[in-house]
């Protein structure tokens, strides 16, 4: 069976791709991007608010070079028990030093990225994930040498 692809129209489609490789850095970024695309800035956030609830778009957000700043990160996988999914969705949640989480299918089956202002603070982060969590087990694989590829999708 394959799935529905929501509807889109064009302005969505216009919108979808310039967000993906620049917003405007502005006090009020979606009226920039409704002017330059013919729109409004109501429309826009409507818009923007839409395709994140399909599911379309899961994140707006720069990306920081937080390495430059001195700072550690590091991806942590760990070992959660199944019957602990939701309560481990809320915890991880919580922490605005965890940018990214994600369930595998695999022993090792929750690994999230974990960024803080020196390993210190990010060891504890994940020390207090782990406590709040009840991860059985938790390796935590620091930053080597970073690779950064450009993805974009044309839509």
């Amino acid at each position: 069976m394959t799935p529905i692809e929501p509807a889109l129209d064009e302005l969505d489609r216009e919108l979808l791709n310039r967000v993906q490789t620049r917003v405007p850095l502005t006090a009020r970024p979606f009226a920039a991007l409704a002017e330059e695309l013919g729109s409004t800035e109501d429309d826009i956030l409507l818009r923007m608010q839409r395709l994140e609830d399909l599911g379309i778009v899961r994140r707006l957000g720069p990306i920081v070079n937080y390495a430059a700043w001195g700072m550690s990160g590091a991806l942590v996988a760990a070992k959660l028990a199944p019957e602990r999914v939701e309560s481990a969705r809320a915890a991880v949640g919580e922490f605005p030093e965890i940018t990214h989480a994600y369930l595998r299918d695999h022993a090792w089956n929750l690994w999230f990225t974990v960024i803080a202002e020196d390993e210190g603070k990010r060891d504890a982060i994940v020390a207090r994930v782990a406590e709040r969590v009840g991860l059985s087990e938790v390796r935590i694989l620091p930053k080597g040498k970073s690779f950064k590829l450009g993805v974009r999708f044309e839509l």
